[in-house]
């Protein structure tokens, strides 16, 4: 009786301290709703001229404070046509596990690391431009026709405003705290594109391995004039493209710096990236071609209403290569990529935006034979609107 007595009791302790310990946890959940309806025209062969699209995302959180002060928490954010093959799956989008303090604060799990959380760029509105997702209508590879084989649309080196980095990919990250307007921070990842429980086994698996991002940013105000600017980097070592010894990724050392001044509804900036041989390949078929990025900007806000308009000038190539056990097939190199646009945003309710963007793509392309390594040369231009509703919950 005495031992079952004992084991009641402590039952209870540790039940009590669990939820005593559960009673510092907040957990919150919000997201987004996007609808996009489109119109767009290019110079591919049998493409449609209009097209739907749904962006949905819920957002989890769970943040908790100890009695020493320490934060911690955790967020998870599933999005849909990120479950697997089919468009309308919902699967994770970023999850990651974070403490924080005086000190800073430290982030583990899949997220965009520091080139991304501390870039500094263009101001953009509503839909975002040259940031945002209109070119999601204009992005095909024809499969017929004189641009057969050629990435169409969409932009190089994976953003026109932000440095080559890992996406999503599993990370630690450090950032320090914001002290004088000043943060920085630095984040690394094992395997570039790689997530979630996915473990990359093999060296011959391509894409890049130890991937570091890092940068510094500054924020503040002055008599009036608001003021933003940072630079940011990263650099990452090519793996083997299916053999070893064969033809791989190239090693490369990309940097970003852009800035930001405001007065009044005006903000205006801009920026510019350096990818160096981002995404290009070693070896035979060998690729090279500079990749840069230089772009500006300037919107206006009054009350509910903003308008902004864009430019980038940039080169650069539009995906890593693809290969089997054929060969290696390297991806579209764009020799010059032009593109501008502007775009509106009005909020209807707290919480819910309309916006409109009208972007044009004027592009001069190249692709090299993964056999013979020769090259051909195709250009392309492509406009798009774009209309949309967005509710933040």
């Amino acid at each position: 009786m005495r031992n079952i007595l004992l084991a009641t009791t402590a039952i209870t302790a540790v039940a009590l301290s669990a939820q005593s310990a559960q009673a510092q946890i907040v957990v919150s959940l919000g997201g987004y709703t996007e609808f996009f309806g489109a119109y767009y025209d290019d110079d591919s062969s049998a493409r449609t001229s209009r097209e739907f699209a749904l962006e949905t995302e819920i957002v989890v959180r769970a943040d908790g404070k100890a009695d020493n002060g320490l934060l911690y928490g955790a967020k998870v954010e599933l999005q849909n046509s990120t479950g697997g093959t089919s468009p309308s799956g919902v699967g994770t989008d970023e999850a990651s596990v974070y403490l924080g303090g005086t000190w800073g604060r430290i982030e583990l799990g899949d997220f965009d690391g520091a080139a991304d959380t501390l870039a500094i760029y263009a101001p953009l509105v509503g839909i975002e431009q040259i940031d945002g997702d209109a070119y999601r209508f204009l992005e095909n590879t024809p499969g017929t026709g004189p641009r057969a084989g050629f990435a169409l649309g969409g932009i190089p080196n994976g953003s026109l405003v932000q440095a080559p980095d890992s996406g999503d990919a599993t990370k630690v990250m450090y950032l320090t705290p914001r002290f004088a307007g000043i943060q920085g921070g630095v984040s690394y990842a094992t395997q570039s594109g790689n997530e979630a429980q996915s473990v990359v086994g093999f060296k011959t698996a391509g894409g890049y391995k130890d991937f570091w991002e890092f940068g510094a940013n500054y924020t503040g105000e002055f008599s009036g004039f608001s003021i933003a600017a940072g630079a940011t980097g990263s650099t990452a070592t090519g793996q083997d493209l299916g053999t070893i010894g064969g033809p791989q990724l190239e090693d490369f050392f990309a940097w970003q710096a852009g800035g930001q001044i405001g007065f009044g509804g005006f903000k205006v900036g801009g920026g510019y990236i350096d990818a160096d041989d981002y995404n290009a390949v070693s070896g035979v078929p060998s690729t090279s071609g500079d990749s840069s990025v230089w772009h500006v900007g300037v919107t206006y806000t009054a009350g509910p209403f903003a308008v902004g308009l864009t430019y980038a000038d940039a080169e650069g190539f539009k995906s890593g290569p693809e290969f089997d056990a054929t060969g290696v097939v390297p991806g579209t190199y764009a020799t010059s990529y032009k593109t501008y646009g502007g775009g509106v945003a009005y909020t209807l309710a707290p919480g819910f935006t309309v916006a409109g963007d009208v972007m044009y793509v004027d592009e001069d392309l190249r692709n090299t034979d993964a056999v013979t390594g020769a090259t051909t040369n195709a250009s392309n231009e492509g406009i798009v609107a774009v209309l949309s509703t967005r509710l933040d919950f």
